[in-house]
């Protein structure tokens, strides 16, 4: 009997919960299927607010990749991986014994970068991963009390969306919330009307924006800087930058300047044949994309493609990334900010819109019912 060769997919990221879903449908003939990923529960980043803020359960937003690789006939190993081989074509884990392959893929994301800030690493505490932020959030909802302190720190979408959230959740508790937006300011790079209407959605809440300056030093007990005073905080979230995982410097893969992995427009990793990746671990050579969970949404049928295309010597289909694409904000009451084009929008609308595409994308992962897994399986 022949023996089957092997694709291992490392990281449980949202362009590989698409990879488990179209092998599910059409697995490849010959091949066998492994998914290792330190998380048994892949979360949607997109809904990580709402779940902060109290408006989603926890598991409506994070796909079950065990359940997923059962619909796919797939071995779901649960470990983290700490390293790869590419001339032995092998993958080391924390706690079991090397993987094999024919095939790689990675999608093991990227997490804020605390490297720059003394004391970061230390007391601050990172939204990625998700498994072990939610926990950590609810301890502080559990313990909150009048005259205490959380610090939010990054003024992109995702430190706006998470300072409103917590905002939202304590808001009968008497905490207060301070999102440091740094010196580029509260959602650098958007459309100055959508940058005005954040500002105000901050301060109806009672958010205070601490904008204008980075953060030099974080403390066990607040977070410093060069010319202000320091802030006493009983917690201080990070959610500035992004840092690729270390061990990849090990690799001998072409990576770029912050440590991610180069790919080619095929999402080949650079020099390889045999390795893929997608997501925030990429970095697309020829494009600067910022780490955005909408573009491993996008490569996930991209990446599908290649792997069989890469398997079954066929042919290969290049990955185009969009130029502009639809931001959604929520802001924990109903309503949500958007911009596309340079355009800017807010209201109840658009949280309907926020909330139906949220919805609609974790539907294709959470099969509620046996039909539904069964039109899973066959590729529906």
């Amino acid at each position: 009997m022949t023996e089957q060769r092997h694709l291992v997919l490392v990281g449980g990221g949202h362009a590989h919960i698409e990879v488990l879903r179209r092998w599910a449908g059409s697995p490849l003939p010959g091949w066998r299927l492994t998914l290792l990923t330190r998380e048994a529960m892949s979360p949607y980043s997109g809904m990580l607010p709402g779940v902060i803020a109290g408006l989603y359960r926890p598991e409506q937003a994070m796909a079950d990749v065990r359940r997923l690789g059962a619909l796919a006939q797939a071995e779901v190993v649960i470990d983290r991986a700490t390293g790869i081989d590419p001339d032995a074509r092998r993958v080391s884990r924390e706690e079991g014994a090397a993987l094999g392959y024919d095939l790689l893929s990675l999608d093991t994301g990227a997490t804020p970068d605390t490297s720059e800030v003394s004391g970061a690493a230390e007391f601050a505490l990172p939204l990625k991963p998700i498994d072990r932020l939610l926990p950590r959030i609810d301890a502080l909802v559990e313990h909150a009390a009048i005259g205490q302190r959380i610090v939010v720190v990054g003024g992109g979408a995702a430190g706006f969306e998470v300072a409103i959230a917590i905002a939202v959740r304590l808001r009968a508790r008497g905490v207060e919330v301070v999102l440091v937006a740094v010196e580029a300011g509260l959602l650098p790079g958007f459309p100055v009307a959508l940058r005005q209407r954040a500002t105000r959605a901050l301060a109806e809440r009672g958010i205070i924006l601490h904008a204008g300056e980075d953060v030099a030093e974080v403390f066990e007990d607040g977070v410093g800087f060069r010319e202000a005073p320091a802030l006493p905080a009983e917690a201080v979230l990070w959610a500035t930058g992004a840092a690729a995982a270390p061990w990849l410097s090990a690799t001998g893969l072409v990576r770029d300047h912050a440590g991610f992995l180069r790919v080619d427009a095929f999402l080949r990793a650079v020099g390889r044949r045999d390795v893929f990746a997608a997501g925030d671990v990429a970095s697309l050579d020829g494009a600067s994309l910022p780490k955005a969970g909408v573009y491993a949404v996008r490569q996930g049928p991209v990446l599908w493609a290649n792997l069989r295309a890469a398997a079954t010597g066929g042919t290969m289909v290049p990955y185009r990334p969009q130029r502009d694409f639809l931001v959604l904000m929520s802001l924990g009451n109903g309503r949500a900010l958007g911009t596309r084009n340079g355009l800017s929008f807010g209201g109840r609308w658009v949280w309907w819109l926020k909330d139906r595409i949220d919805r609609g994308f974790m539907a294709r992962y959470q099969p509620a019912n046996d039909q539904a897994a069964h039109d899973l399986k066959a590729g529906a």
